[in-house]
């Protein structure tokens, strides 16, 4: 049998080779870590740009309801700052009125910054609605005074917005107007 010491003395330099696979193995923990890292810091980057985009189309969804109120209630499109909302070609008025079909063009742009909100409004439909003037015939009481009051007219909105990297975003949802009450979102 050996002695302990001599056993020893064979095994020169293996606390050289454990401590080098150590430092390789560490090593390659530290670059897996820092490139889970990078991989979180594009991920967030990636949700904020969506975020930003999300909240472009979602503006063009609330804003969108105002300006249909008005052309409604009021006869004309609202003059709003021209930086800021751009009718295309004056088709929304006619499309909101109902005197045009529908197209798929592009009918408002909303500029906000560097980022925009493009909309398209179409009408679906009119219903009379139940318990107004217009059911009863006598046009004073219920939902909208009036001749017209009780009359709600429904509308799809499209609105597709945009952000930093070409992150884009749509969102999609119906309007109801009814004739004679204050509206908008």
């Amino acid at each position: 049998m050996k002695p302990f010491i001599s056993h020893l003395r064979d095994e020169e330099g293996s606390i050289l080779v454990i401590g080098l696979i150590m430092l390789a193995f560490l090593t390659i923990l530290g670059i897996a870590a820092t490139r889970t890292s990078q991989i979180e810091i594009q991920v967030a980057g990636n949700d904020e740009y969506h975020k930003i985009a999300f909240y472009s189309s979602d503006s063009g969804i609330y804003t969108t309801p105002k300006l249909i109120s008005a052309a409604i209630d009021n006869g004309t499109v609202q003059n709003v700052d021209s930086g800021s909302y751009t009718p295309n070609d004056g088709s929304f008025y006619r499309e909101v009125l109902g005197f045009d079909a529908w197209d798929s063009a592009t009918d408002i742009q909303f500029i906000m910054g560097d980022f925009d909100a493009n909309v398209d409004v179409n009408r679906t439909g009119q219903q009379s609605l139940p318990g107004g003037g217009t059911e009863f015939a006598s046009g004073a009481e219920g939902i909208g005074v009036g001749s017209a009051g009780g009359v709600a007219i429904f509308y799809d909105v499209d609105s597709f917005g945009t952000g930093p990297n070409s992150a884009q975003s749509r969102i999609t949802a119906v309007y109801r107007k009814v004739v004679g009450v204050a509206g908008g979102l």
